[in-house]
């Protein structure tokens, strides 16, 4: 199985959850997004095994220790940046 497709799994699994066991549950949520948002736009941002442990970190700060909030999934860093070289639109021109 390809990598996308464990994540796709993984991704189906939690719309599931959702549909399923979710709506069984009240709403306690303390993140925006909630966590199993979180989890779908991790695995699809970074694929099964990144995905999955921003996902598992993620559901590690559910609890009373931790107050909530606004906790979007981390930015992929720039490869140009990365690698110490400047686009080309931001150079400022050579005198």
């Amino acid at each position: 199985m390809t990598r996308r497709g464990v994540a796709g799994v993984a991704i189906r699994a939690i719309e599931l959850y959702r549909t399923m066991i979710s709506p069984l549950r009240p709403a306690s949520c303390r993140f925006t997004p909630t966590c199993s948002q979180y989890a779908v736009d991790a695995l699809r941002e970074y694929g099964a095994v990144r995905g999955s442990w921003l996902a598992l970190v993620r559901l590690a700060k559910c609890g009373p220790w931790h107050r909530g909030g606004w906790d979007p999934i981390p930015e992929r860093p720039r490869s140009d940046v990365v690698r110490g070289r400047t686009p080309a639109k931001l150079r400022t021109p050579r005198r």
